[in-house]
């Protein structure tokens, strides 16, 4: 066979192979590669293991049912609590809240697995802030899903210094002012006047934030006077708040007299905790 006829036999394989691959592959598809399926409890695991992996916690945390926090960050919570004690100040202590769930087990003699894990930080922190500065809470976690985490994570205001003394008691959604018998003149309480400066503090830096003043009065005269009483009572804070630069228009105020009482109007005492007045932050 001579050289011209090689090379017309040459390009005749060459044009047959791609004919045959145009109608096999483009045509008909028979060429498309086949995908490998992963069963599908397969794939779940495997997106699981992923998750976990990605988990990061915050510097504290609880496993479910155990009352002793896992501390991500030795160093760091180290230098939180020397942070947390050069916070110290005359008439303040460190309110610790401890997280649970309703549905956790309690392993511990007390009343629920959140005021055993504010106890055990209350331990941590005894070497560096005394005792007795130190109070201590239950705080239920939300699970309204109806599924029990395997950990909760712990969020640092729910370790924080707050006014607690005879004149201010700083709670959760509002600060107590407490008044002496029949008073609705000038404030004389160091104490009251430190908390007002930093409720001008707060409202100066948060512009978003009006604040609701109530007051408050024992049970002894008639329902007018207490009424107005209570009254005079709330706009003397409201006063000193205008003093110091606060918008009136940020500041409300009102009166329940005598009619939501906190503590025994029967004794002294516990007139004494209902001559008050109640002071909380609302939103714009």
């Amino acid at each position: 066979m001579n050289s011209k006829s090689l090379l017309v036999l040459f390009l005749f394989l060459i044009w047959g192979s791609g004919s045959t691959y145009w109608y096999v592959c483009r045509i008909k598809g028979f060429c498309k590669q086949t995908q490998v399926q992963v069963p599908v409890t397969d794939a779940k695991k495997s997106t699981q293991q992923v998750s976990e992996k990605k988990i990061k916690h915050s510097l504290l945390y609880f496993l479910q049912n155990k009352p002793k926090p896992v501390i991500n960050d030795t160093l760091q919570w180290q230098a939180d609590v020397k942070s947390l004690s050069q916070l110290q100040s005359e008439g303040k202590k460190l309110h610790i809240k401890g997280p649970y769930y309703a549905g956790e087990s309690n392993p511990t003699d007390f009343d629920n697995l959140g005021l055993a894990r504010a106890e055990a930080l209350k331990k941590m922190l005894s070497g560096t802030i005394a005792d007795s500065l130190i109070e201590t809470q239950g705080k239920l976690i939300d699970t309204s899903n109806g599924t029990l985490p395997d950990y909760i994570e712990y969020d640092k205001n729910w370790i924080k210094w707050v006014v607690n003394n005879d004149f201010v008691k700083e709670q959760d959604q509002k600060t107590i002012l407490y008044f002496p018998y029949n008073s609705t003149k000038e404030i004389r309480s160091k104490a009251i006047l430190s908390y007002i400066n930093e409720v001008i503090s707060k409202m100066k830096s948060h512009p978003e934030l009006n604040i609701l003043i109530v007051g408050h009065t024992d049970n002894i005269g008639n329902d007018t006077s207490n009424k107005l009483l209570g009254l005079k009572r709330a706009n003397r804070i409201k006063n000193l708040l205008i003093q110091k630069g606060i918008d009136i228009n940020r500041i409300i105020t009102k009166s329940e007299g005598k009619n939501k009482p906190i503590a025994d109007n029967t004794t002294p005492e516990g007139r004494q905790k209902n001559r008050r007045v109640e002071i909380s932050y609302i939103k714009k």
